[in-house]
């Protein structure tokens, strides 16, 4: 199909996703961006959010991706991520655990590093919501 395009998606200890798409949903710092057959090159980072892809038949998928590079040449996108799970993966009380510890680190006065807090906070809410659909 010619408005398809090859998506990988790969974590350090497995590959997530291998297959032909026709386009991705993803958020980085400045907001939401989508990624279609024959996109100019680009390198990018993500924030962590729920992304999104349709696959070449048309099957739309959601993920929780954790901050990633993104790199799209030569129409393919390869997505690299600290951790990428579908909503069949997340262990719900383990995310819960996470939201519970990184809020209480956020009320604590003598927070050392506040923005890895909120980080963690972000990640666990995003597993959380994505469980939750």
């Amino acid at each position: 199909m010619a408005n398809s395009f090859l998506l990988k998606i790969v974590t350090p200890s497995h590959d997530v996703y291998e297959g032909m798409v026709q386009r991705v949903f993803l958020k980085n710092s400045d907001g939401e961006f989508e990624v279609l057959a024959n996109h100019e090159n680009m390198i990018t980072s993500t924030v962590p959010n729920i992304a999104k892809f349709i696959d070449e038949n048309g099957e739309a998928f959601e993920l929780f991706i954790s901050t990633a590079i993104v790199n799209v040449v030569k129409g393919e996108v390869i997505i690299c991520s600290d951790a990428a799970e579908f909503a069949k993966d997340i262990d719900f009380e383990r995310a819960e655990k996470a939201k519970k510890r990184a809020e209480e680190k956020m009320l604590s006065p003598d927070i050392f590093d506040k923005e890895r807090v909120k980080l963690a906070l972000l990640r666990a809410n995003e597993r959380i919501k994505l469980k939750n659909k």
